[in-house]
């Protein structure tokens, strides 16, 4: 295995960094890493010693043959631009962000890239990784995300097209049961005398265990409602309530990310050139 780069340090790079060191899915002395900030890596190297730490993505680009992209969306034009100028021909580079699509990618880098959308869970070895490649992936490039990102969570290869909605179910999606749970458990302590506290674990404790009923028993929603929402119960009348309600919101919900990206990806489609 040749050097791995990692261009940036911020939010979803260092937690994805991290769970792949962790899980030994990429050996440390392996990595050299760099970011915009570097005294921000001072923490990070006492606990990855061997990672190397490169003062410049020109120092990082001459000595990896596989790059990822962890820059804020507005910065990948420029660091990509300056990456290619010291790549070899057979580098691989890999981005994570989701608005820029390979096409733009490809105006300024023609060689092989993949783009995934890794998520917040994978901190803890779960949820899935979103992939797509372009046409010059190679074969061991797909089998490297397969392998390295599978010991973080799942790995789910999409249509770049699917990206948008897949993300909404995988990268987004533990912000909005987040919110769904914080709506809930509000709701809850104005009915009683438990604490906000003592409710916020309850629900924790029963989204978890419903998480993982669903996987492991492999039930279906349906299947599982059924069973908790016996006809003419207490639980039952719950469930229509939601029924009734949530469709609407989620509606909105995608409506309103899905234009955001859309009004997003316009933009960076004219930053790269693209029509």
């Amino acid at each position: 295995m040749g050097k791995i780069g990692f261009i940036g340090y911020g939010a979803m790079g260092s937690i994805m960094l991290k769970a792949l060191l962790d899980a030994k899915a990429i050996p440390q002395n392996k990595v050299v890493l760099t970011n915009r900030t570097p005294e921000k890596l001072n923490d990070f190297h006492k606990k990855y010693p061997k990672v190397e730490i490169a003062q410049s993505v020109a120092e990082l680009g001459g000595k990896c043959e596989r790059v990822f992209i962890c820059t804020s969306t507005g910065a990948v034009k420029s660091v990509l631009e300056e990456l290619q100028r010291h790549l070899p021909e057979s580098a691989h580079i890999i981005t994570i962000t989701g608005n820029i699509e390979i096409e733009s990618l490809e105006k300024i880098f023609s060689g092989r890239i993949s783009k995934i959308m890794p998520t917040q869970i994978a901190e803890v070895f779960e949820g899935v990784t979103l992939a797509c490649h372009n046409s010059k992936a190679l074969p061991e490039d797909k089998e490297f995300i397969r392998a390295a990102f599978g010991k973080i969570g799942k790995v789910m290869e999409i249509a770049e097209k699917q990206i948008d909605l897949g993300s909404e179910f995988t990268s987004c999606a533990p912000a909005f049961w987040a919110a769904i749970c914080r709506n809930f458990t509000t709701a809850g302590a104005r009915h009683g005398d438990l604490s906000q506290e003592e409710i916020n674990e309850m629900a924790v404790e029963t989204l978890y265990g419903t998480a993982k009923l669903l996987k492991e028993r492999h039930i279906s929603f349906e299947e599982l409602i059924a069973k908790v929402a016996t006809r003419g119960g207490i639980s039952e009348e719950g469930v229509k309530i939601l029924d009734r309600d949530l469709l609407h919101t989620f509606e909105d919900l995608f409506k309103v990310t899905q234009g955001k990206r859309e009004k997003t990806r316009q933009t960076i489609r004219e930053q790269f050139g693209v029509k």
